[in-house]
């Protein structure tokens, strides 16, 4: 009975072993099953959210996309906008003194007062002897020659002893003068029974065309001064004038000589508003005749510093310059304003040195380039130390000197070429920058000829200095009624402007021209 009771315990040991083990077995079954569910929910829960990612950003970028587009058209156009702001700006900002512009265009702007205040009081200091009004140096000449007299007021009563003071004055007088012919032998002149007299003439062409007195406003004054003796219409003024004119031509072709045989001329034009001007595109030049309105022609002036010769032109083109007939006959060195077409004629061209100054400052202040700050200084420094070398009584650059100014140019230029990389063509400066390095590149013979021949002007202000008369001219009369008035204008200033080089009078030089008596040498 033990051994079966033994026996049956066995069995159940047995039993229990074996249903442990099928559990073990079913347990590392039910595990392997559990970790695979948690792999493939893991896989499900990512894969689900994902899907739920990819589905919310498509709906956002779908719901988003519009206004992601507007957005950017939005910062485009803002870009566009800035750099327009920034063009035009340099546009406004042009004046005068950083670009090609007229003083007359600069409108009213603020001078800035740069003077510092001195401890100083105004007016005239300690020890400072004054100045008085003298008598005129050549008074005793003028008295002898009959053009001024003395007069002598006695305030003492005839006392011997007496103090000395003078009154200067000037005195308007009408003066008639009778002629006496025999019968038969009266003049051309005077064939008339009054005519007027060389020196009113004198006197109506100086103020009308050196002191730009308009027709209506002279003929007052001359009016007024005569106590109403004389009272002058705008057809004689003009006769006047045309009379003086047509007694020029001797006297405009010694200036022409003058500058032909001279070696630098400076050459410039400006505009000029007049209601005709001849027609050349045809075989016979026509007349054209604006109505209720103007055209536009031009003035051309042929200088240096003891002569000025003013031509005009319908147009301004080079069949201007051939009609003329100045520059193509001139072998000398042209002093301009870097215009094209003045190119073609003399042996030589030296740029005016003054505008690309003012150019490259444009080029710095308006659009931003740097390089062209440092270009301007360049040339700035060599024209200093070209007048500093003037004034020591030097005729020629330094070999040396010149040498190193010859390569800070070239290196210069260099270093634009490669400013102008770092721009993108659409950007604001590059297009000006391009066409400046153009010029220096191709002119560098011309921009830098004032430093190799100190004979040859760093400016041509000259040039600018006798056209300056002509556009006040303009602004007193508006414009010319006639072409022939605009030539006539023309001639009479050369001459006038000729004399004042020279230093002489010019009321004795156009009575001289009225007599047919020659005056320039």
């Amino acid at each position: 009975m033990g051994t079966n009771y033994g026996r049956g315990i066995i069995k159940q040991v047995e039993e229990l072993t074996e249903q442990n083990e099928r559990l073990k077995e079913e347990n590392k079954r039910l595990r392997a099953e559990n970790r695979e569910l948690k792999v493939r929910l893991h896989n499900i829960e990512s894969t689900l959210e994902t899907r739920i990612e990819a589905a919310v950003a498509s709906a956002v970028k779908k719901a988003t996309a519009p206004l992601l587009l507007e957005l950017a058209q939005k910062e485009e156009k803002i870009v566009k906008l800035e750099a327009e702001i920034v063009r035009l700006k340099s546009q406004i900002d042009k004046n005068s003194s950083n670009s090609s512009k007229p003083p007359s265009q600069d409108g009213f702007k603020k001078i800035v007062n740069s003077r510092v205040k001195s401890k100083r009081r105004s007016g005239g200091q300690p020890g400072h002897r004054g100045s008085f009004l003298e008598l005129p140096e050549n008074l005793d000449e003028l008295i002898e020659k009959g053009l001024a007299r003395r007069e002598i007021v006695d305030h003492t009563d005839g006392s011997e002893s007496y103090v000395t003071r003078h009154t200067i004055d000037i005195n308007f007088t009408l003066v008639v003068t009778e002629h006496r012919y025999k019968e038969g032998s009266v003049p051309v002149e005077h064939r008339a029974p009054v005519v007027y007299g060389k020196n009113i003439k004198a006197f109506v062409c100086l103020l009308s065309i050196v002191g730009f007195i308009a027709m209506e406003r002279l003929s007052d004054f001359i009016k007024e001064i005569t106590y109403g003796a004389i009272a002058l219409s705008d057809a004689t003024i003009e006769k006047f004038l045309s009379d003086i004119s047509g007694k020029l031509d001797g006297e405009l072709e010694k200036i022409k000589t003058d500058l032909l045989n001279g070696y630098v001329m400076h050459v410039d034009e400006t505009s000029m508003d007049v209601t005709q001007k001849p027609d050349y595109s045809e075989n016979v030049p026509i007349m054209k005749i604006a109505e209720h309105s103007s055209f536009m022609a031009y003035i051309r002036t042929h200088s240096n510093e003891q002569s000025t010769l003013f031509t005009v032109n319908p147009q301004k083109d080079a069949q201007g310059c051939e009609r003329d007939g100045i520059l193509p006959q001139y072998i000398g060195i042209i002093s301009q304003d870097h215009e094209t077409k003045f190119y073609k004629y003399g042996t030589g061209h030296a740029t005016c040195g003054t505008h690309l100054l003012r150019d490259l400052k444009g080029l710095f202040e308006l659009q931003n380039i740097p390089w062209a700050d440092d270009m301007r200084q360049f040339i700035s420094n060599i024209n200093k130390y070209k007048n500093a070398d003037l004034e020591a009584g030097l005729t020629k650059c330094s070999e040396t000197v010149l040498s190193f100014f010859e390569k800070s140019y070239d290196s210069l230029i260099s270093d634009g070429y490669n400013a102008l990389a770092e721009l993108k063509k659409n950007e604001l400066g590059y297009e000006e920058l391009r066409k400046m390095l153009k010029r220096l590149t191709k002119h560098k013979d011309n921009y830098l000829l004032f430093i190799r021949d100190y004979r040859v002007p760093f400016t041509n202000n000259l040039a600018e200095r006798d056209l300056r008369p002509d556009k006040t001219k303009q602004k007193v009369s508006g414009c010319f009624r006639s072409w022939k008035g605009f030539q006539t204008f023309a001639r009479i200033s050369s001459f006038c402007s000729t004399i004042k080089k020279r230093s002489g009078n010019l009321f004795n030089s156009i009575s001289s021209v009225l007599d047919s008596v020659p005056v320039l040498q």
